[in-house]
Order: structure tokens, then sequence, then C-alpha cells
């Protein structure tokens, strides 16, 4: 016997054979491990990212952040 898993055919003496595992899957121990530190929720922020969205909609939304930055600042003057 040369490895844990390998064995020698009868009759011959140089032609070996791999044995078939018998355990194919565990979970063992994968709950604690991540419970160990804590599963946390994923973080989220106010705003996200417009990465991907619609040319479009962005285009236009970045004409109404500038209009509103502009009203915001009239009335700012106004009160001051």
């Amino acid at each position: 016997i040369r490895d844990r898993y390998q064995r020698r055919v009868h009759g011959t003496h140089n032609k070996l054979f791999t044995m078939a595992k018998s355990k194919n899957h565990t979970n063992h121990n994968q709950i604690k491990k991540a419970h160990r530190n804590g599963i946390k929720r994923v973080k989220t922020h106010k705003y996200r990212s417009l990465k991907g969205v619609d040319a479009k909609f962005r285009r236009n939304h970045r004409y109404a952040l500038a209009g509103n930055a502009k009203a915001l600042a009239e009335r700012r003057a106004e009160k001051a």
C-alpha cells in the first residue's frame, strides 16, 4: 500500500487504482465560524451609485441638482 487511497490490483505488481472517496460534502463547523465575528448586514449608503443607470435620467438628474442648489443659494441670500 503506497497511499491511503491507493491499493494494488491482485495479480499485477505495478498497476494501482484510486479508491473512491466516501465523503462528498460537509458543512461541519461553518456556522460556528460564520457567527464567531457575527453575520453582519450589508452596509447601506444614503445615496446609491448611479453607475449603470439610464444616461438620459442621469443627465436630467444633474441639471435638477444644479437647479436645486441655485434655488437654495437664493433662499439663503434672502434670509441673510
